[in-house]
């Protein structure tokens, strides 16, 4: 690709304006008939009247969907054409990211399906499919896939930003920062700043992330608005962590414009606006994206904080769709279903199991913040040691979990003296013992 010397951006050559729409967490659709399906799988389900819902789909007024025809028409000409299959599953990736439709991600599945059957996958197929992988968690598979990948072609961009952007989210820093430094060398300044600015922001250098994300805010005229939406939402993610909280809600809503209804946007900003004590704006955000678990998570969150009426009914569809979701084996929501268990259900020792689980799977702030706060909340500081080293090694600040690791050292300092005192007492109490039997 190209970048002019001013940093910004020029129309790439190799595929990375579609690389660069990653984010670190993306969300799976529960059916909202899922928690009304009977326990004998066996019988079908009847609904109880013609006004029952069994299904959301996406209006042809999108023109995104209505594309969709024409691209599976193509494909479906050229069944042996890998170019036209990647254009599909590409058009269905970004559609089920961006609504959080998680059917999406298993179309584009199924029409690269033929391809990664092949003895060698043809590098762009491997390459969606390791994205895929990382939608859905898979985070090791994705990082194999990659390798493959750079493997076979040192230099791919996509590749690169892809690993970087799954090595951040596992914590493993020093992996993205050297797929950060190759980024920059095979595909210029733009996108190697924005990788170091989101590994810096993670580093407790949310000062050099600003200024790295604020040199490339204005990427140009022939930016999409994905990208520039994307460089919003990181510059509101550090400006948040730095406490920064009238910033990060300009960029907010900044990348709310660029990409309305975009539904990682509408999660993340939801919950934001909640720990700014402001619920109310929360529901008012997502009350129109129920359908994503996510945004309905933040709604049922912000219901609960408020004392709301209709809390009770949309917690049980809430836990409903949790269930669904751990009966198909899905675990992209820990950190989610963590922090609902014990900010909702208020059920400490649940959420520090769910945490501690998570915890082998990712490590983000978010991550982090949850273990903590679990571990807090349980009365079990210790837990949360795996977190405390984590944080200790990575420079990570954040102004919502600098506080909890004070609170964790404080308890930790209390238990160590209580417990000394217990010790001491036994003692104490044994010697009296052997003296009365003299």
């Amino acid at each position: 690709m190209t970048i002019e010397l001013d940093g910004r951006y020029q129309e790439p050559q190799r595929g990375l304006r579609r690389a660069v729409v990653l984010f670190s967490v993306f969300v799976l659709l529960a059916l909202l008939t899922a928690f009304s399906v009977r326990a004998d799988q066996s019988t079908p389900y009847i609904p109880a009247s013609a006004g029952v819902v069994l299904q959301l789909v996406p209006a042809t007024s999108d023109p995104r969907v209505r594309q969709f025809d024409q691209l599976r028409s193509d494909f479906n000409a050229h069944p042996q054409d890998a170019k036209k299959a990647v254009v599909l599953a590409q058009a269905y990736i970004d559609y089920g990211r961006s609504t959080g439709d998680a059917r999406y991600l298993g179309r584009a599945m199924a029409v690269i399906a033929p391809f990664m059957s092949e003895k060698t996958p043809p590098i762009p197929v491997l390459m969606l499919h390791a994205t895929i992988q990382q939608s859905r968690h898979f985070f090791q598979a994705s990082r194999d896939e990659l390798a493959q990948i750079l493997k076979n072609d040192p230099g791919n961009p996509q590749a690169l930003l892809t690993l970087a952007t799954v090595a951040m989210v596992q914590g493993d820093h020093e992996v993205a920062n050297r797929a950060c430094v190759a980024l920059t060398n095979n595909a210029g300044n733009f996108m190697g700043m924005i990788c170091t600015a989101s590994l810096r922001s993670l580093s407790g250098k949310g000062p050099q992330a600003n200024a790295l994300l604020s040199y490339v805010e204005d990427p140009g005229p022939k930016a999409p608005p994905a990208i520039k939406s994307w460089i919003e939402g990181l510059m509101a993610d550090n400006a948040a962590r730095m406490g920064n909280a009238q910033e990060a809600d300009g960029h907010f809503r900044k990348a709310l414009q660029l990409t309305p209804g975009d539904n990682f946007l509408l999660a993340d900003y939801g919950e934001f606006l909640i720990d700014q004590g402001r619920a109310r704006d929360a529901i008012e955000l997502v009350s129109n994206d129920r359908q994503s678990d996510t945004s309905f998570l933040v709604l049922v969150t912000a219901e609960k904080a408020l004392g709301l009426p209709q809390a009770k009914a949309d917690m049980a569809e809430m836990d409903a769709r949790f269930k669904s979701m751990d009966e198909r084996g899905d675990h992209v929501f820990m950190r989610e279903e963590a922090s609902y268990l014990l900010h909702v259900e208020h059920d400490p020792k649940a959420a520090l199991d769910l945490a501690e689980q998570n915890w082998r799977v990712q490590r983000a702030p978010k991550d982090v913040r949850v273990y903590l706060e679990a571990a807090l909340a349980a009365n079990s500081p210790m837990a949360a040691k795996p977190a405390l080293d984590f944080v200790a090694t990575t420079h990570l600040n954040d102004v919502q979990i600098d506080p909890l690791i004070k609170q964790l050292q404080t308890a930790d300092v209390r238990a160590d003296a209580s417990s000394k005192s217990v010790a001491g007492a036994s003692l104490d109490a044994s010697a009296a013992a052997v003296g009365s039997r003299r």
